[in-house]
């Protein structure tokens, strides 16, 4: 896939296998509170542990576009900079 221009982490996530998706929902979960992994869960199923929630390729397949602007924005309140830093990291591999 080419991506010849930045893009948001919804376009990212949208343009992303599953694979992608899952690394790219997994970084985010590392810097959000435990409320909002459970909220989550509630939506996609149990993924790991409190501590360490990680989602797998399926799972990341059942979140929606909207789910993942709100784990954004809630990863970006809590760990000022992630977000623009795990979209950079991910337009580059992308592209």
């Amino acid at each position: 896939m080419s991506v010849t221009t930045d893009h948001t982490i919804s376009q990212l996530f949208l343009l992303a296998n599953a694979a992608q998706r899952a690394a790219i929902v997994n970084r985010l979960l590392s810097n959000v509170s435990h409320e909002m992994a459970v909220s989550l869960a509630a939506s996609i199923g149990d993924f790991g542990d409190e501590q360490h929630p990680r989602v797998t390729p399926e799972q990341a397949e059942q979140i929606t576009a909207a789910q993942m602007e709100e784990i954004a924005v809630t990863a970006e309140q809590h760990a000022p900079g992630v977000v623009p830093q795990v979209t950079a990291f991910f337009n580059r591999e992308l592209a």
